[in-house]
């Protein structure tokens, strides 16, 4: 019988934390009859950075290992990215107040549930047993469902909802399914066991057919929630429909969450075969995602549809570098990418004021009026585009580098893909410079005059802050 130690609990001590917050204010919210939820906000912020602490501190107490029967993982991988979700939770935490005022949302559940989709995010990639990361993957998805829906007076939010809804039941069918037949063709849920079939050729003559599919539709399950092509059709509506901080939430630690995951599968394979089945399938989904992505981001004009389609794209670059082997490049690139990401969609939500669609037009000769806007969305776009000397840059650098390291045919085909994409893109991050400074004709977000945010400010400061500098003293 297995009994826990106090240093298995302290390899959970940011989640416990976390749920023991949003269990609280769950019960509390019946005595709090004011729609100004500042203390709730407060208290949030201060569970956030308290459940940060643990996650640095972890590292020395209990340590890098293997915890509650080996069905926990901490190595430096799940801590930087544990960090990765509180910080994009903290921000969004902080961003939030206005929009939500702004659509008449005073539900004082926004907070816990925010509070237990990152606790979601944590078991996602800290577990390694299958039916742990399970329990994590729908934990963050039933939360970010209500959280979609929150704006339920408008029709955008609820058809949102309902999108993300049903097609994430499905996908979470695929992946359960999949746990089941990766368990059928090793006999365990743990999973350097359950993928120990495919990899190790010694155990077996052939792989079982069990594991195959197993391994297949786990992940059908994680291509969703990174939104790969062809399982991506839910991004571009759900983005825009949701609020626009929430918005920049889930493309920031949830995304972050399930690239994380796939980089934990895939790390458990002893070595990366380039030449084997699964790699060039999931090459060729990595690179039909970098394409689509941008030719469809191409025609859209509003700026929140752009960073959908983009998304999808920067998922595809992420996915080529997993597969060719890339651990440290691909955490950096999802500590820019969460950055970048926090950043756009908190300029974005100040611009929309509550009610507009921020297009390219919108923004039309934007630096006359609001320069410091201005200035924020060009070196957001410019750091997505990777033009130096901005944080996007140095994450695409150091992820290509990688790719190329190797000199097999995968690789060489993943990096050239990826470098013509990222020409590609160039074309519509940069329009947002051109029509914001080189225009005449005012649009209508220039000609609106919008009280300042000091939650949007802060949390789009400090990101674009972090894209500006953090590359000097961060590097992978």
């Amino acid at each position: 019988m297995f009994i826990p130690e106090w240093k298995d609990f302290l390899a959970i001590m940011p989640s416990l934390i976390l749920v023991t917050g949003g269990i609280i204010f769950l019960i509390t919210q019946f005595a709090l009859h004011s729609n100004d939820h500042r203390i709730l906000r407060f208290a949030t912020g201060g569970f956030l950075l308290l459940a940060l602490y643990f996650v640095v501190d972890s590292q020395s107490s209990p340590g890098f290992g293997s915890y509650f029967a080996n069905q926990i993982r901490l190595n430096s991988t799940t801590m930087m990215l544990n960090v990765i979700y509180i910080i994009t939770a903290l921000l969004t935490v902080i961003a939030s107040p206005r929009i939500l005022n702004q659509h008449q949302i005073y539900f004082p559940e926004f907070y816990p549930l925010l509070l237990f989709a990152v606790t979601g995010m944590f078991y996602m990639t800290t577990g390694s047993d299958l039916i742990v990361i399970f329990v994590g993957v729908e934990t963050l998805s039933i939360s970010l469902y209500i959280l979609i829906g929150m704006a339920r007076n408008e029709l955008s939010s609820l058809e949102a909802t309902l999108k993300y809804f049903l097609l994430g039941a499905f996908s979470s069918g695929f992946m359960l399914m999949g746990i089941a037949l990766l368990y059928g063709g090793s006999g365990s849920t743990n999973l350097d066991l359950a993928l120990k079939p495919i990899y190790d050729v010694s155990l077996n003559a052939e792989v079982p057919t069990f594991s195959k599919l197993g391994l297949g539709l786990f992940f059908v399950g994680i291509a969703f929630k990174i939104a790969l092509f062809p399982f991506h059709s839910w991004t571009p509506d759900v983005y825009e429909g949701t609020l626009t901080t929430m918005t920049g939430f889930m493309a920031s630690g949830a995304k972050a969450s399930a690239m994380g995951l796939l980089l934990i599968v895939i790390s458990v394979f002893p070595t990366i075969d380039t030449t084997s089945s699964y790699s060039i399938l999931v090459g060729f989904i990595a690179s039909l995602s970098m394409t689509f992505g941008n030719i469809l981001a191409l025609r859209q004009e509003n700026l929140k549809r752009v960073l959908a389609y983009s998304s999808i794209s920067h998922a595809g670059y992420v996915t080529a570098g997993i597969v060719c082997g890339a651990t440290n490049e691909v955490i950096y690139y999802l500590v820019m990418y969460a950055f970048m990401n926090i950043a756009g969609f908190s300029l974005i939500a100040y611009l929309e004021n509550g009610k507009h669609i921020v297009t390219y037009d919108s923004i039309r000769a934007l630096i006359l009026k609001k320069p410091f806007v201005a200035v924020g969305l060009l070196i957001t776009f410019f750091s997505l585009a990777g033009i130096p000397p901005f944080g996007g840059f140095w994450s695409k650098l150091f992820l290509f580098q990688k790719i190329a390291e190797s000199e097999n045919m995968l690789n060489r085909v993943l990096l050239i893909i990826g470098m013509i994409n990222s020409a590609i893109a160039v074309y519509y991050y940069l329009r947002v410079t051109v029509v914001a400074f080189m225009t005449e004709e005012k649009g209508e977000s220039t000609q609106e005059i919008i009280e300042p945010s000091w939650g949007l400010g802060f949390a789009s400061s400090v990101s674009v802050i972090l894209i500006l500098f953090i590359w000097i003293i961060y590097q992978p």
